[in-house]
């Protein structure tokens, strides 16, 4: 089959020239339409329920709201995870969901449980939302609002009102969340002696006030021919139409209205959060949200696009400015790749050069690039793979590369120097071809073969390398048409024999090696120990380096986050924050400050006020004084920050890291250790136990444990007997309460297309909590009497936030690391906890985080791997059928680990997951070269060559072969290997354990395979050997 292939595209050679333009162009316009980020999105397919409760406890929105949700949420088809926060006033849960569920039919399950809920939840409950559909990769534009002459309230409205309707508009944003400034709400400040002395209650203000706005449909009436559409219209539309009211008429008929018993005002919504900028003052701040599966490249450039065109309409003074931008990210890391792959098909076309003596033959090998790069880039699309570092920036070029050179060093050998017609080329070459095509798709497809173990991975691990494997087998699977359908038609019309040469220094390296093969061969035990023990040697030095899971990315920004004493008031956040930004703009690498404290005043996160975020811009690295990597420069701010703000426990990690494990584990730190139990006292004390422990081991950097206690509330409990005694209604007393800061609803006002909360309230006389007793609250007969008179005012201490994992009640210990890999210190720390922290049941301690990522990983790739060499050797089986050659060949693949050991070992890198993968392509390559280099033995003995000669004569022919295929294969991730852009240290081990295990791996397939095969092949060498004697 493969033979006829071979005849047909040198038969119908300018047929196959069109088809292949036409191919590079399809790949082009491929390549136009990809959708472009930095990386892979890791994210979980994952919904996220948000229910405001106002007035619960963090317990009683526990009991009350998350409870009955999580009951109904439980047993969602594909679910996988629950987990949930339940603060005062706010429960989050979020459902996480097996990996392959569509994401909008998640969205549908959840909210069908959702909807079944709503009669287990309280009364008056706003209704549970669901928050955007976004990724780790979502945020990806961060903005504030500034002026000179315009109020942070009037700020805050053109950002809701104006700025972000437009926003919403841009293809690709699923959201736009807002915080900071002051949220404009309509505000009815009621003077209690003056409604006193009216005779008129709260509750009969209240109710008046909202029913006082409203459209009443009439129906219609008709006049003539003419139909007119009837309709009251009522609404406010200011302050004089609140004030405006009517609330009863006097005796004399003189009416009351509500500006004679309050003060109607434009004032602001209660704050549960602030923003505040570059150290200065408060600020108004943006977030846009990318749609899941949207092209960050596109939506950004769109997003800033339609920026420009909303600040030219904005009032004077006013002005958009980006803080965080992630195209900044994705075009450092664009360029990473491109660099790589340019450098890399530049090498691997100087190297074709050099070894193939023949620049045409160098261009048709080479051409074989982007042709598999066309096939991949529509295979790409087929799967649904976007371009980032991962899928594009791991390719290795060589290897695409390598049956083509095995095909043209197969007419190099047979024809080289001969001078041919046209049609004897087309004969000659199609036989030649078909000779040696057979060996040569069975090495392509063996490397192929190697990449499923990562198709196999699930979770983090899958979704962050699963792209790179799909795109590498499809960009092998082009190299293999490629070589067999385009290749021999362009051999045939651009590369005649007389091209090709060998070049002086080859033929001395030729030369050389036929001289050194004997040798090897008579010293072929001495050889083979040899190699295994220096297998052994640097395997035993290697496993002291310890793992990781992934190594960590600069993105060239930080997210400093604060934490706080649960009690802390926004005030004194206030004050903290601008302290930490103006130590950090300090240090000369810091190019702003943004920082994000508590939540917006419309739930999207569960975060208190003891929470703060600040986005801190970098300038790029060579600016960079304090520190020269991330990793010091987070042990310096961390140090600086905590010696000089007090009370502040700071973590640092980086925007898209910091939102990846938010999301994938529902905590910030690289590792999560999770204390599951019924007791939050018997949890916390667990949780400070296992913090002791594990602080004194080397590498922990940032270490905090939960705050869960320490939440000051002031709870009032009327007291029905006293209610009763005093003619007081319970609801009377509730009202009250509310009307004291948050304010009874009362309506909205329109201003236009715009519209505002209105709210009555009844404030304290002074602003402290002991005031809230003198209250005053009416009496069925008229009278007042002090709230304190009918309930008990208590001033107690609660949790700050209940947290639950798969509905049990947890506590985390997070730690960040710091200078040390991931695999050994989880080892130490388990012991230390094990040691010191003794565990009774119901009690359990589970570790999650990168840890876990990497030990699924590691586990499922401990199965895959040894059914993928099972495979391979079935493949070499079928290719030689001939068990011996087979296993001389397989028996590379361990052999081949020695140079990639040795590599990790001498650039001091620790084993990762992407050193794995390079492992596996390494593995993939000593196969292919194995496959060569035996076939052509094979080839030279069933042509009645004596043993010895056939084995030399096969192996010094594959010679080039074996050192082009290896060196374009080890220096096409040179460039790779030497990266230092925005995420190259991803690429880094994956290409030092490839350049640097080819290098060693072709030298042992040279002299180590024909010693194999010579142990083997004891029949063919004793039959050669007969025949000599006689």
């Amino acid at each position: 089959m493969l033979g006829w292939l071979i005849h047909q595209s040198i038969q119908l050679r300018l047929l196959m020239l069109g088809l292949l333009l036409a191919l590079l162009v399809g790949g082009g316009l491929a390549a136009r339409s990809l959708p472009i980020d930095a990386l892979p999105d890791i994210s979980t397919i994952q919904v996220s329920v948000l229910t405001e409760a106002p007035g619960l406890s963090a317990p009683e929105v526990e009991r009350n709201v998350t409870f009955p949700m999580e009951n109904a949420l439980n047993g969602v088809p594909g679910l996988e995870e629950l987990r949930s926060v339940s603060r005062a006033d706010l429960s989050a849960i979020t459902v996480v969901f097996r990996d392959g569920t569509d994401p909008w039919f998640a969205r549908q399950l959840v909210f069908e449980r959702m909807l079944q809920a709503r009669g287990d939840l309280p009364d008056g409950l706003p209704t549970p939302q669901l928050a955007p559909l976004s990724t780790g990769l979502g945020e990806i534009y961060q903005f504030v609002v500034r002026s000179p002459v315009h109020s942070r309230k009037q700020l805050r409205t053109l950002l809701d009102w104006e700025i972000v309707p437009r926003l919403r508009g841009v293809p690709g944003v699923i959201e736009v969340n807002t915080q900071g400034g002051e949220l404009k709400q309509y505000q009815v400040i009621v003077q209690p002696d003056r409604l006193a002395a009216y005779g008129l209650t709260l509750r009969h203000l209240s109710e008046t006030l909202s029913s006082a706005s409203a459209i009443i449909s009439g129906g219609y009436i008709d006049r003539t021919a003419e139909s007119f559409t009837l309709r009251a219209v009522g609404t406010y539309t200011g302050v004089e139409d609140l004030e405006s009211v009517v609330l009863k008429v006097a005796p004399d008929g003189t009416p009351i209205l509500v500006k004679h018993v309050a003060t109607v005002r434009d004032g602001a919504a209660l704050r549960h959060g602030i923003v505040t900028y570059m150290g200065e003052d408060e600020a108004v701040a943006g977030v846009i949200m990318m749609l899941l599966g949207s092209n960050s490249r596109d939506v950004i450039y769109a997003v800033k696009d339609r920026v420009a065109e909303v600040q030219a309409e904005l009032p004077a003074g006013v002005v958009i400015e980006a803080v965080y931008d992630r195209a900044e990210f994705v075009e450092r890391t664009l360029s990473t790749v491109v660099k790589n792959i340019l450098e890399g098909a530049a090498v691997v076309f100087l190297v074709l050069i050099v070894l193939l003596g023949s620049v045409r033959g160098a261009l048709v090998c080479v051409l074989g690039i982007p042709a598999s790069m066309s096939v991949a880039l529509f295979g790409m699309h087929w799967a649904g793979v976007a371009g980032d570092l991962m899928s594009l920036g791991a390719i290795d070029f060589g290897f695409l590369v390598d049956g083509p050179i095995v095909l043209l060093e197969a007419l190099i050998a047979a024809f080289a120097g001969q001078q041919l017609t046209s049609r004897e080329r087309a004969d000659a070459y199609a036989s030649s071809l078909s000779r040696v095509v057979r060996p040569v798709a069975f090495a392509v497809a063996i490397i192929m073969l190697v990449y499923i173990p990562l198709l196999s991975l699930e979770g983090v691990e899958g979704r962050l390398f699963k792209p790179m494997a799909t795109t590498m087998a499809f960009a092998l699977f082009g190299a293999l048409v490629y070589s067999v359908a385009f290749l021999p038609a362009l051999l045939a019309l651009f590369v005649p024999p007389a091209k090709h040469g060998t070049s002086g220094w080859l033929r001395v390296l030729t030369r050389g090696y036929e001289r050194a093969l004997p040798w090897a061969l008579k010293l072929r035990w001495p050889l083979l120990a040899g190699a295994a023990a220096i297998l052994v040697i640097t395997g035993g030095i290697f496993a002291g380096k310890g793992a990781d899971f992934v190594p960590r990315i600069d993105e060239g920004d930080m997210v400093v986050s604060l934490r706080r004493p649960p009690s802390i008031n926004l005030t004194e956040a206030k004050r903290l924050d601008l302290e930490v930004q103006k130590i950090l703009l300090d240090f000369p690498e810091v190019d702003g400050t943004l920082a994000f404290t508590g939540r917006a005043e419309v739930a999207i996160d569960p975060a208190g006020k003891d929470k703060t975020d600040i986005v801190v811009p970098l300038k790029p690295k060579e600016e960079w004084v304090t520190a020269h990597d991330l990793d010091a420069l987070s042990v310096v701010f961390k140090d600086a920050i905590e010696s000089r703000v007090p009370s502040t426990f700071v973590s640092i990690s980086q925007p898209i890291e910091d939102r990846n494990n938010e999301i994938i584990s529902g905590s910030r730190a690289d590792i999560q250790i999770m204390v599951l139990g019924p007791d939050l006292l018997e949890l916390k004390r667990i949780a400070d136990s296992i913090a002791t422990a594990i602080r004194p081991i080397d590498g922990t950097g940032d270490l905090r444990v939960e705050q869960v206690l320490g939440m000051p509330e002031l709870t009032v409990k009327p007291d029905r007997a006293r209610l009763a005694r005093y003619g007081v209604a319970l609801e009377d007393a509730l009202l009250a309460v509310e009307a004291a800061r948050v304010g009874l609803p009362i309506g909205l006002v329109y201003e236009g297309q715009r519209r505002f909360d209105a709210r009555l309230l009844v404030p304290p006389r002074e602003p402290r909590p002991e005031a809230l007793g003198d209250l005053f609250v009416e009496t069925v007969d008229g009278h007042r009497v002090p709230l304190s008179e009918v309930a008990t005012i208590e001033e107690t201490e609660g949790p700050a936030q209940i947290r639950r994992q798969d509905r049990v009640r947890v506590v985390r210990v997070e730690v960040n690391l710091r200078g040390r890999d991931l695999v050994s210190w989880v080892g130490d720390a388990m012991a230390a906890v094990k040691e010191s922290v003794p565990l009774t049941p119901p009690y359990k301690v589970t570790w999650s985080g990168q840890f876990e990522n990497f030990q699924r990983a590691s586990q499922r790739l401990a199965v895959v791997v040894p059914i993928c060499l099972i495979l391979i050797f079935g493949m070499l089986l079928w290719n030689f059928r001939d068990v011996r050659y087979a296993a001389a060949v397989f028996a590379l693949v361990p052999f081949a680990l020695i140079g990639g050991l040795a590599g990790l070992i001498l650039r001091d890198m620790s084993f990762s997951i992407p050193a794995a993968v390079g492992f596996i392509a390494l593995a993939g390559v000593a196969v292919l070269n194995g496959v060569v280099l035996a076939s052509e033995v094979r080839g030279a003995l069933d042509e009645g060559h004596p043993f010895d000669e056939a084995l030399l004569k096969g192996s010094s022919h594959t010679m080039r072969a074996v050192l082009t295929t290896g060196a374009v294969a080890a220096l096409g991730f040179l460039p790779m290997a030497l990266a230092t852009g925005a995420g190259s240290e991803v690429q880094r081990p994956l290409a030092t354990t490839v350049v640097f295990g080819i290098g060693a791996s072709t030298i042992l397939t040279l002299f180590l395979l024909p010693a194999l095969l010579r142990l083997v092949l004891r029949r063919e060498r004793r039959a050669s050997e007969n025949m000599t004697h006689l």
